[in-house]
């Protein structure tokens, strides 16, 4: 959206709202009108506007006031005041207006004795979020009032090295990172098992966020699965840093862990009512189904658990997002029901496959990734369709199963899987890009270290991360460049802080122009 547009979105408002005035004043309300205006009984000089659907454009109709709506359903109320009633002159003039994350309130006179008038707008949230940066940007605007502010853990901030410098490429900064030796003590289950006997007080130390932000966020709930084997304090940042009250979480603890490390992740889901510990626990190990089943018990938990949240996400508790949650509910919906999921047909490992025959259905197998970002008719499809069932049973025969079941679901259309891809099936960076994580196998220069071919992110990598669009990165060592998950976590803290406030905007269109949203079941 242009700078222009948003502007000409903003005097749109206050110019409704005079009108809002006006009609109100004159009675020029016809019965064919698409909205109701009320007077309230009590006085002749405050009234109600209610209104559904809010989009970024308004329009009057046959005299008759209209809304189109921006991908919401809310209760629009506008509401004035004068004093002393209006004369004949109906000139509406603005002085000033106020904006808070959801209403603006106009600030002006009417007719010539200048009678104080005071105009409400509210529930726009969703509608405000976008113009924020550039209302700041009027002279006519008087102050900005966001609450909440507190929910921004600022001393998060990374005091050892300058971060900033480090995502500008500063090679000296970034050097200088990698060198301090300082040795750091990690908080271990125990000091988990204690903080959280107070959650309150946990929650509120760890600094997470247990608040929507926005009606946008509050509106699009997401489903994570958290696998994680080791290093607590690690994942639990990974969950702070994801953690929304309106999401859901459902966190998986490898059986080879010790039972203090459940223990531990155990006591900090206690404190969440949307956080969840797995009825099961695996011995998770690569190339088998055990790397499959953990997923699929989070998925059906959380299935079991709610049914508002639309996306489901997997994650693993060495992995970090580049997106906020404001950024990627945004993405998700861009995507419209299309599923990030990768497949690959031309290069896939099909010696995998020849021991479990041909799949049943006449599914075609492909080889992807066990990392997901699927729709919940995706997982309603994995859940409850024999079809599927039969595809996980053949999985079972196979080698490296979790590289093989979401792909082949998801690229065999004729199957009719929600938001499954209808094109060739082959992932690349031009046409069907696979966003859900940055993975290097060794496509590219690792500054931290390879361990089996995959990039252990360093901090020299941090200026590339920032400039991805991709929605995860994998991985990080805790022990290993310690500054780069320090840094990365102060940018998406910053970054989510910056969004709230509208001091920064996000652009999701580059996502609905990807090939498997644009070619989706």
């Amino acid at each position: 959206m242009s700078n222009l547009t948003r502007y000409i979105i903003l005097f749109g408002i206050i110019d409704i709202l005079i009108v809002f005035i006006f009609l109100l004043h004159t009675s020029l309300l016809l019965p064919n009108c698409k909205r109701v205006m009320m007077k309230n009984s009590s006085s002749n000089n405050v009234a109600f506007v209610s209104a559904h659907d809010i989009r970024e454009q308004s329009r009057l109709t046959d005299k008759c006031f209209e809304v189109s709506g921006y991908r919401q359903n809310v209760d629009i109320g506008a509401s004035y005041q004068t004093t002393p009633p209006f004369e004949n002159d109906l000139s509406f003039h603005v002085n000033g207006y106020n904006v808070t994350d959801e209403t603006i309130d106009l600030l002006g006179y009417m007719c010539k004795n200048n009678s104080t008038i005071s105009v409400r707008l509210s529930g726009l949230s969703n509608l405000l979020s976008i113009i924020k940066p550039f209302i700041k940007q009027d002279n006519k605007l008087k102050h900005i009032n966001l609450p909440h502010t507190p929910l921004f853990h600022y001393t998060r901030l990374v005091t050892d090295v300058n971060c900033n410098a480090i995502f500008q490429g500063d090679k000296d900064e970034i050097k200088r990172a990698e060198n301090i030796t300082r040795v750091r003590n990690f908080l271990q289950p125990q000091n988990y098992s204690e903080m959280t006997k107070n959650c309150s007080y946990f929650k509120r130390q760890r600094g997470y966020i247990d608040h929507h932000l926005t009606e946008v966020e509050r509106d699009f709930p997401i489903a994570f699965s958290l696998l994680m084997f080791t290093d607590i304090e690690q994942s639990e940042r990974l969950l702070r840093v994801i953690y929304r009250p309106q999401n859901f979480y459902c966190i998986h603890v490898d059986s080879k862990t010790d039972q203090a490390m459940y223990d531990g992740m155990s006591s900090i889901a206690s404190c969440f009512d949307n956080v969840i510990m797995t009825s099961t626990r695996f011995n998770v190990q690569w190339g088998t189904m055990t790397v499959l089943e953990p997923e699929l018990l989070c998925m059906q938990e959380l299935w079991n658990k709610n049914t508002a949240w639309k996306y489901f996400i997997n994650l693993t508790g060495q992995e970090f997002p580049l997106r906020t949650n404001y950024e990627l509910v945004r993405i998700l919906e861009a995507f419209n029901g299309s599923n990030d999921i990768m497949g690959l047909l031309k290069r896939a490992n099909r010696d995998r496959w020849q021991k479990a025959g041909p799949p049943p259905h006449n599914i075609t197998a492909l080889k992807g990734a066990v990392h997901i970002v699927a729709n919940r008719g995706y997982v309603k499809f994995i859940l409850h369709d024999q079809r599927a069932h039969d595809l996980l049973n053949w999985t079972r025969q196979t080698q490296v199963p979790d590289e093989t079941f979401f792909a082949t679901l998801n690229h065999n259309p004729q199957l009719g899987v929600p938001g499954a891809y209808i094109g060739v099936p082959e992932t690349d960076e031009t046409i069907k890009p696979y966003m859900a994580r940055f993975k290097d196998w060794g496509e590219r220069k690792c500054h931290g270290k390879r361990v089996r071919l995959i990039c252990v992110i360093g901090t020299g990598d941090l200026p590339e991360l920032a400039q991805s669009k991709k929605l995860f990165v994998n991985k990080f060592h805790q022990n290993f460049h310690p500054y780069g998950y320090d840094c990365l976590e102060e940018l998406i803290a910053n970054r989510t802080r910056d969004i709230y406030l509208g001091d920064l905007a996000f652009d999701s269109r580059y996502y609905g122009t990807l090939g498997f949203v644009k070619n989706r079941v």
